[in-house]
């Protein structure tokens, strides 16, 4: 009992043991892990540490090389028919450059301009550029055909459409008063599919390309235009700077030769050290030989008498020439190989030849395995006549030509696609790079430039005489101070009226955004349309108050054409139907009566106001008791000159010149006063 006992004490004991110790183990295991852990977590400590360090240095060198200025940010691209290499960054760049006096030091504006690295870890595509103008929508911007071929290079410009975002950075650019730049051909250089080549006046074409360029960058892809093709050249050398802003500086190009005819010369410089390595080896090897020939001979001695016992042994050589010797029969093999390497003329080395027996169906080769056996075991006759064979003659053959197709393959330069006609792709990238070069075409050919807005936009058509004056008076009813509004009349008229067929009535705020936006239709369209424009809500607008003296002059505008119909404005009918001395309640009647007949709304203006008038005219006529002698000259009425007053118009003088001038027609000295 006490035995058991023990031996169950023993086993509890032994299992006790077995788990301190295990979780001994464990713990061990679990520290060492724990602290492998904790090394690698300071590491990437240090690490992160180190990268946001530089990061803080190179953002604190970059603000102290931009004069303190700071911006970046990513925008999403997208495709500008430039012909030059300026952005069009959105309004805020505007604003937070000039809140740090980047405008105000009147220094030129220079961005580094680069895509964003990808997940595969290579470097990311950079360039630097100008801007145009800060009209770009919040979150894009524009980018013109040449900064988007340095940025995707030989992947098409149409992969930038499957970029989400660019980082655009506020860089200084230096600038030097002289500047060098080295430019490479791509590909087959100034060819036509390669064989055709372009006569280019280079200078010219430079000249016209780098016209309205900001700045160039080594490692830049540089398109030019010749006869409907285009050429890419490759910025190999920038001096004094790898980067440069093209302002005031006088720029040095040299051309080198094109990518394909580089390769080539390449080629031909790699065989040429080829060729004459292999010649020294072979020189060498000769040297060699000779002395190793020498040796031998010493080593063989005279060559014997004439006897019966003698073999005499013939070797023909690949040359054609011969060699003959005596040798006694029981001469061991390894002479006569050794006399072979001796000869000058044998132009062999040890192992690589063998001596063959031949005749008619006996062929057999000599070489090291029968050095060692005697001549008359060999069975050789007492003439015998072997044939001398070169190893590596085959071989050699066999090898260089190996080697020549290999440099063929290997060695020749890759042929580059000959210079398109149109560009490759058909996305929307494709197409503004095909519209900036038609405008560089133009401008190459020495035609007229067409404006990258009139490419847009299309060209407005004048408004003159009773149209201009119409909203020139619409802008005052909307409460448009006079001078202000005969400025904005004969800027944007047209623009105005085109917003005006749109439906869009608000004329002030689309004013204010075609000033913005450089009179571009489109945009300003599409910010109305969308409920842009409320920047400009706070507009002072002046009061309509209602006038104390006679009804208002206004100018009956001529019945438009069926395109030029609008919507109907209450200000239109008010403002047509205030010609002097005509009834307003009476033109307004009409003017419901026509539009209840469905005359369109511009059409039953213009005709109310005409009948209105010939009804006047006829009362007027049939009335006996009218005194026609009372009736004041054009110049001379009251109404016309109060109303010019009030229209802001406050010189008498000058307006009376101009009733008496046109006779007093409104619509005509309006369109002179606002002209």
């Amino acid at each position: 009992m006490d035995f058991d006992l023990a031996k169950k004490h023993s086993k509890e004991y032994e299992q006790r043991r077995k788990d301190a110790k295990r979780k001994l183990d464990q713990q061990k295991r679990d520290d060492e892990q724990r602290s492998i852990m904790e090394k690698d977590q300071r590491v990437r400590d240090e690490v992160r540490q180190r990268a946001e360090d530089e990061a803080r240095r190179k953002a604190a060198q970059e603000v102290l090389l931009n004069d303190g200025v700071r911006y970046i940010a990513r925008l999403r691209p997208y495709p500008s028919t430039r012909t030059d290499d300026k952005l069009e960054l959105p309004p805020s760049a505007l604003e937070d450059l000039e809140q740090q006096g980047a405008i105000e030091r009147g220094t030129l504006l220079t961005f580094a301009v680069s895509v964003p690295s990808s997940s595969s870890g290579s470097s990311p595509a950079r360039t630097h550029a100008g801007v145009a103008e800060f009209t770009a929508e919040e979150g894009t911007v524009g980018v013109p055909p040449r900064v988007a071929l340095c940025l995707t290079k030989g992947s098409g410009l149409d992969s930038l459409a499957a970029v989400d975002q660019v980082e655009v950075r506020y860089f200084r650019l230096p600038r030097s008063s002289k500047s060098r730049v080295k430019l490479q051909p791509r590909g087959e250089g100034f060819h036509v599919s390669g064989m055709k080549t372009a006569h280019i006046d280079l200078q010219h074409v430079l000249q016209e390309t780098l016209r309205g360029h900001t700045a160039l960058t080594e490692g830049d892809w540089l398109p030019i235009r010749h006869d409907g093709y285009t050429y890419e050249l490759m910025v190999r050398e920038l001096e004094p700077e790898p980067y440069l802003a093209l302002l005031d500086t006088d720029l040095t190009v040299e051309v080198l030769p094109s990518e394909k005819t580089e390769a080539e010369l390449r080629a031909e410089e790699e065989k040429k050290a080829r060729e004459e390595a292999a010649t020294h080896e072979a020189e060498e090897r000769e040297r060699l030989r000779l002395n190793r020939a020498r040796a031998k001979a010493l080593l063989l001695g005279p060559e014997p008498e004439a006897a019966a016992d003698l073999v005499q042994i013939m070797v023909r050589l690949p040359s054609g020439g011969r060699l003959s010797r005596r040798f006694k029969r029981d001469t061991a093999f390894e002479q006569v190989l050794d006399w072979v390497e001796s000869e000058p003329d044998s132009r062999v080395t040890s192992e690589e030849f063998r001596l063959v027996q031949k005749w008619p169906g006996h062929c057999r080769e000599l070489g090291p395995p029968e050095a060692g056996q005697e001549l008359g075991k060999l069975n050789f006759a007492r003439q015998e006549a072997l044939f001398l064979q070169h190893l590596k003659s085959a071989a050699t053959e066999m090898g260089g030509a190996e080697d020549m197709e290999g440099v063929t393959e290997e060695q020749a330069p890759e042929r580059a696609a000959p210079p398109s006609l149109v560009p490759a792709g058909g996305g929307e990238w494709a197409a503004a790079e095909e519209r900036a070069h038609e405008a560089l075409d133009r401008r190459l050919d020495g035609r007229p430039d067409t404006p990258t807005a009139a490419l847009k936009e299309g060209k407005f058509e004048e408004l003159k005489g009773a149209e201009l004056v119409s909203v020139f008076d619409r802008l005052r009813a909307l409460g448009m101070p006079p001078a202000e509004a005969a400025a904005t009349a004969k800027k944007y008229a047209a623009q105005l009226k085109e917003l005006g067929e749109m439906g869009f009535e608000d004329w002030i705020t689309a004013a204010r955004l075609l000033d913005k936006y450089n009179g571009r239709l489109s945009r300003v369209a599409n910010l109305l349309s969308e409920g842009g424009g409320a920047e400009f809500d706070d507009f002072p607008m002046a009061p309509v108050a209602p006038r104390a003296a006679p009804a208002p002059v206004a100018f009956a505008a001529p019945v438009p054409e069926p395109a030029q119909q609008q919507r109907p404005q209450a200000s239109t009918v008010a403002g047509a139907s205030a010609a002097a001395g005509i009834d307003k309640e009476r033109v307004a009647a009409k003017f419901r009566e026509l539009l209840a007949a469905g005359v369109q709304p511009n059409d039953a203006a213009g005709q109310a106001i005409q009948h209105v008038r010939h009804e006047m005219a006829a009362e007027a006529a049939s009335d006996p008791s009218s005194d026609r002698d009372e009736v004041m000259p054009p110049a001379e009425d009251p109404g016309k000159l109060a109303e010019l007053a009030s229209m802001g118009f406050g010189d008498e003088d000058r307006n009376r010149v101009l009733l008496r001038k046109y006779g007093g027609r409104m619509e005509r000295v309006i369109e002179a006063l606002c002209s």
